[in-house]
């Protein structure tokens, strides 16, 4: 509510300069600049709020939000050059580019910005997401890259044909190429040629058995204490036996005393232990009984817990969220399976713990992970998550 509320207050307070500035100039394209520049504010603090947030949780920026958002912003704040009744005067001598003030200040930077964004979709993102939803990163890319030159292209032959038809509306206040848009142009196709079409593809690690191996390795090395401790003390347990040892003479009158003692009482000990380890036999194979019980019946009404939150769900939802691989079993038998606890989407145990090394953001909705489910993750049985995954196709046949 907050945060609607500062954004409601920012148009608010830009709409009425607009409108006061816009009834002295008598321009309307002066009221929509000042809107605009209100949108402008309120985009870029959001941007820099996810730029701090992402850094916090060492999160990549594989999201929707910074891989289309900058270029949507820098093509239409260029674009909007051509009528903006403010900070709209030419800086370059000639006529022929057009780049002034508004250009420099609101178009540029995102010009920048959706650049990089769309290079990295090539060289550095295997996957965007788009909330719940992703593609693949080099797939997008292409996307982005067709659609943002075919709409340059279209928008100058549009805008140069024509000109009456902007008249009407709003008043042009020069016809010169925009500097961003060219540039825009140009690194798009330099970025989709270079990185796209001949670039060398990121792809992921296979998973084979032996990096699986390694991968578990490392993690248990990270995670298992050290055990040399216990030797130590057994070391230390000995050495003291052997100095405080007595003399043979004493040793063999103990070990006599000893022996009468234990012959004399030998019957009824023995029957009493019998019967104790009969006893505590019984009862750890009824506790035994009665937890696989509890957890059939655990499995059998939590169904619900182990599917993603999505309502129209498919199998590709059921896959691991970083090999794209549906669990198998005996094949992923000991691996694990680990369950977001915002989105429910699964993930290799495995892999799940090697990207929380880098990352505190779930790697399919970007919701932070709890602390303590960092510490301890729920991990389930690849057997158990199957029966969810059966009951689906069950279901769904």
């Amino acid at each position: 509510m907050v945060k609607i509320k500062t954004g409601i207050i920012i148009l608010g307070i830009f709409s009425l300069i607009g409108i006061i500035h816009g009834i002295a100039a008598a321009s309307f394209n002066i009221f929509i600049t000042w809107l605009l520049i209100g949108i402008w504010l309120i985009f870029s603090f959001k941007v820099f709020k996810n730029i701090k947030r992402y850094r916090s949780f060492n999160s990549p920026y594989n999201t929707a939000f910074f891989i289309i958002g900058p270029l949507v912003i820098g093509i239409f704040y260029s674009i909007w050059g051509y009528f903006t009744g403010l900070l709209g005067e030419n800086l370059i001598e000639g006529g022929y580019l057009y780049f002034s003030l508004w250009s420099l200040i609101f178009g540029f930077p995102y010009i920048i910005f959706g650049s990089l964004s769309l290079y990295r979709c090539f060289k550095k993102y295997n996957v965007i997401y788009f909330g719940t939803k992703s593609i693949k990163a080099r797939r997008l890319g292409y996307l982005l890259s067709i659609s943002v030159l075919f709409f340059i292209i279209m928008f100058w032959i549009s805008f140069y044909s024509i000109v009456d038809f902007y008249e009407s509306l709003l008043i042009p206040l020069h016809f010169s190429i925009a500097l961003n848009l060219l540039l825009l142009f140009i690194s798009t196709l330099v970025i989709m040629i270079i990185s796209g079409l001949s670039g060398t593809r990121t792809q992921l690690p296979q998973l084979t058995r032996e990096y699986i191996a390694q991968r578990v390795n490392n993690l248990n090395n990270l995670t298992s204490p050290t055990r040399s401790s216990v030797p130590s003390r057994n070391k230390k347990s000995n050495r003291t036996t052997t100095r405080s040892s007595p003399t043979p003479t004493t040793r063999t009158t103990t070990r006599s005393s000893r022996s009468v003692s234990r012959s004399s009482r030998s019957t009824p000990t023995s029957r009493r232990q019998t019967i104790s380890s009969r006893k505590k036999t019984t009862t750890k194979t009824t506790a035994r009984k009665s937890i696989t019980r509890s957890q059939n019946t655990i499995n059998s009404r939590n169904l619900i817990l182990y599917k993603p939150k999505p309502a129209n769900l498919s199998i590709e939802d059921f896959k691991c969220i970083f090999c794209f691989k549906l669990p198998e079993f005996p094949k992923d038998k000991g691996r694990g399976i680990v369950i977001c606890p915002n989105c429910r989407y699964p993930a290799h145990a495995d892999e799940f713990k090697d990207w929380l090394r880098s990352s505190g953001l779930c790697s399919r909705c970007n919701a932070p992970i709890p602390a303590s489910y960092k510490r301890n993750p729920k991990i389930i049985a690849v057997k158990n998550y199957l029966t969810a995954f059966k009951d689906y196709i069950r279901k769904n046949k």
